[in-house]
């Protein structure tokens, strides 16, 4: 009966209060399989043992995963999910799975979105063995997670899941940290390209056509700052001979003037649907360019070998760590923020400085100038002080292509001339140059 249910039949009796958008087609495409439980006791108990979980937390959880197999429904249309959800990052699915709530659970349902979470693990784990990724890469990757999840159940009652989207990265284990940084697959979809000199191998970053930048070459709107009468929008003009768009500066702006390029000396290396790693940064020490080119080494070499299907091309990643202008009011002979940022490809995105006010503040929406608080680290003080002259921070993106993972810690797209225009150019919005 379940295998002839179409996908509005499921949906209807299991009555989500969210569910992604796109699934249908999927769901068409999707073989049922006939496992009698979600989630194999042995594992279930294995947990409970590992974490010392109380009886009463023991029984409710495990009432909860009865309640999801005991509707033949939900439980056909659960199984659909995880098979989805365990192979979604490695397909660069921009699926967007968020927290969920089948209305047809009268009790246990505010359990559901971590017991989906929690059946993820074992077929993900199974994945990787048959690709014959070794234990030690992933065995411990869903108890980040997983055990900050049990101790809220435990100390609190409280089955909520922060951060779905990101915890499914762990419980699907399909994100690694490989020596300092964490990776996982990433299609590239912002609107440049990058190309590289057959000669000279210098790259450089082309920003496609259409897009509306200030005269400090950062996105106009970005934080609410417009620039009306300074702004220009980028352009692209091609033929069989050459290529004229702006530049994009690897301090992270966009040229005003456009560059030419012939295509007989430049080939491209990176266009929109290429894959690459993006990476996070955990807490803790060890920020550092060896770090950062050690980790990047062993990532190429880990995908190259247990996912060569990916062709990966480099990395990518966003932070306010990667704003360039935090070199205005930092060391930048100490300041290993400082150091990182020049081992980039930085350019601008449309996101503003709340990533910064949180991490540096403590606080999305913290604001040092009308609050200015008690502010005890050097980068707290340095930041309030530029934001106290009407400047803003930004979240920069970056990239690096694998082949400059060997010039990491030799600024191996930034020179000294690239320093120089965006001291030229940082602000020049608000000095009214």
């Amino acid at each position: 009966m379940l295998n002839v249910l179409s996908y509005n039949e499921c949906t209807a009796s299991c009555n989500f209060d969210d569910l992604p958008d796109g699934l249908e087609a999927k769901y068409n495409r999707y073989e049922p399989n006939r496992n009698p439980f979600l989630l194999p006791r042995e594992f279930l108990h294995e947990l409970f043992d590992r974490y010392h979980i109380p009886e009463h937390t023991q029984q409710w959880l495990i009432h909860g995963i009865e309640a999801i197999e005991q509707d033949a429904v939900l439980f056909h249309f659960t199984k659909f999910l995880v098979d989805d959800m365990c192979s979604a990052r490695n397909r660069c699915d921009e699926t967007h799975y968020t927290n969920m709530t089948p209305g047809c659970m009268k009790e246990y349902g505010e359990l559901y979105s971590f017991l989906l979470l929690l059946a993820c693990v074992n077929p993900s784990m199974q994945r990787l063995q048959e690709r014959s990724v070794p234990k030690a890469y992933y065995e411990q990757i869903p108890h980040q997670p997983l055990k900050v999840q049990l101790e809220k159940l435990v100390l609190h009652g409280d089955a909520k899941v922060h951060d779905f989207p990101w915890v499914m990265n762990f419980y699907t284990c399909s994100i690694f940290l490989l020596d300092r940084f964490y990776f996982i697959p990433y299609r590239f979809g912002d609107s440049f390209t990058m190309f590289r000199h057959v000669e000279t191998h210098e790259v450089i970053a082309l920003a496609h056509a259409g897009e509306e930048f200030r005269s400090d070459g950062q996105r106009n709107g970005i934080n609410d700052v417009y620039d009306p009468e300074g702004s220009f929008t980028t352009e692209w003009q091609e033929n069989d001979i050459f290529v004229i768009a702006n530049r994009i500066n690897p301090m992270g702006f966009v040229e005003r003037e456009p560059t030419p390029i012939l295509k007989a000396e430049w080939v491209p290396v990176l266009e929109q649907g290429n894959m690459l790693l993006a990476l996070h940064i955990p807490a803790g020490p060890g920020y550092t360019p060896d770090r950062l080119k050690n980790s990047m080494a062993m990532a190429i070499a880990f995908y190259d070998q247990y996912f060569p299907e990916l062709a990966i091309r480099g990395f990518w990643s966003a932070s306010w760590l990667y704003d360039t202008r935090l070199g205005l009011v930092l060391d930048n002979e100490s300041s290993n923020i400082v150091h990182i940022q020049r081992q980039f490809y930085n350019y601008p995105t449309m996101e503003g400085d709340g990533m910064l006010r949180y991490e540096v503040f403590g606080d999305w929406k913290a604001d040092p100038v009308l609050n200015p608080g008690e502010w005890t680290t050097s980068l707290q003080k340095a930041a309030a002080a530029y934001m106290k002259t009407g400047a803003r921070f930004n979240t920069l993106s970056m990239v690096v292509l694998s082949e400059e993972i060997e010039k990491i810690g030799l600024n191996p797209y930034i020179k000294a001339s690239d320093i120089e225009e965006f001291l030229q150019t940082v602000d020049s919005h608000i000095k009214g140059s």
